[in-house]
Order: C-alpha cells, then structure tokens, then sequence
C-alpha cells in the first residue's frame, strides 16, 4: 500500500512538472497584441516574451479631451473656461516578473511625447462694474493659458499580469507615472487682461516640478 501511494505520488510530481513546461513553453518567445485603456486614453500594444522573468513591450496611447467646458465664480462674476487636451505617448519598455508562478511585475522603460498639449480659453460673461463704470465682456477681454509637454519621460510601474500571457488571452492591471519633461507654458491675453500675458514665465517657474504624470491601466492582449 505504501509502495502504491509512493508510485502515485511520484506519477503526480512528474505530470505536474511536464504541465507546468508545456505551459511555459506555450508563450516562451511568442508574441502578444493588446488593447489599452488607460488615463492616457486607448492605445494598443506588441509584446514579446523574452524569458520566463522578462517579456519587452512597444506602446501607443493617444488622449483628446475636447471643448470641456466650466464655469468659474469670481468676485460675483462667472468665469466660463473652455479647455481641450490631446497626448500622443509611445514608450518601450521591459517586464521583470521576479516569481515565477505569479504575475506580479516590475516595470520600467521611456516614452516619448509627441503631442502633449493643454489649452484652456477663458473669457467673463456679462458686466463687471466698478464704481459708475460699467465694463462688457470685450472691455475685459479674454486670456489664453497653453501647456506643452513634448518630449521624452521614464516611466516606472508595477502590476499583474504578464504582457505575453501564458494562456491565449490575459488581462492585466498595471499602476505608474511617467516624469514628463518641464512644460512650456503660453499665455495669451486681450483687453484688459492683457498684461497677465507678462506672468507666463513665473507660471512657468511655479509649475515646473509638477512633472510626474499618474498612469492607470488596464490591458486585454491575445498571444500570437
């Protein structure tokens, strides 16, 4: 009976050894396509596994946000803001999974942005007055703000679940920020508001170390 229990037990060890190598084997130097959605918009991804720690990755994510509109009160007068976002990001980057049988994962690479562009337009709607004096919306005036971040920008994350997945389709959480470069900021301004134009460089020099980037993804990839 001992001897029997002894067999199987070595029988199960063995199937379980060769399983878990046909399962690698499965995805060892394939390659995966995905889909993103992410707080850098949709994108869509090519990856290739390189070892069963380390999987290579190509990405594209592209965001436009347009005519977004608030309306702001200040000192009793309402403040209409219309603002419009657009990024275009490509990265490379590796996966290091330390654990073999988890999906857990470092990440690490650089992006590059290509159109990384905020533009808000503000103008008063209706009358400001001081004293007897009455002032329109064309007596005030408008003001333009503009930030551009374009450039290249490491990126770090962690998460799970592997680029090239064991199994024909995965799905993955990944979780990072990316260092954008310094913004450059614009700023146009008519009427009255037309000396605030002069501000830009001290905007600049106040917002310059507001760099890092929250990135939030979640990934459906099918290995090929």
């Amino acid at each position: 009976m001992r001897k029997s229990l002894l067999y199987l037990f070595i029988i199960l060890i063995s199937w379980t050894s060769i399983s878990q190598e046909n399962a690698d084997s499965n995805y060892a130097n394939k390659y995966a396509v995905a889909l993103n959605g992410s707080t850098l918009g949709g994108g869509i991804e090519v990856a290739r596994n390189l070892s069963p720690h380390f999987n290579i990755r190509l990405r594209g994510n592209t965001l436009s946000i347009k005519n977004f509109v608030q309306e702001i009160e200040v000192d009793d007068a309402n403040l209409n803001v219309t603002a419009n976002t657009r990024f275009l990001e490509f990265d490379l980057s590796l996966e290091y999974l330390p654990f073999k049988a988890s999906s857990f994962k470092l990440v690490g690479g650089a992006s590059h942005f290509s159109d990384g562009n905020t533009k808000a337009f503000a103008t008063y709607d209706g009358t400001f007055e001081y004293g007897e004096i009455v002032l329109g919306p064309e007596d005030i005036g408008d003001l333009q703000l503009s930030l551009d971040y374009n450039g290249f920008a490491p990126y770090f994350g962690l998460g799970f679940g592997r680029a090239v997945p064991k199994r024909k389709i995965g799905l993955a959480f990944e979780a990072g920020s990316f260092y954008l470069p310094e913004p450059q900021v614009g700023i146009t301004a008519s009427g009255m508001l037309e000396p605030t134009a002069n501000e830009a460089d001290s905007l600049q020099e106040d917002i310059k170390d507001y760099r890092w980037f929250p990135f939030i993804n979640l990934r459906l990839s099918i290995r090929i």
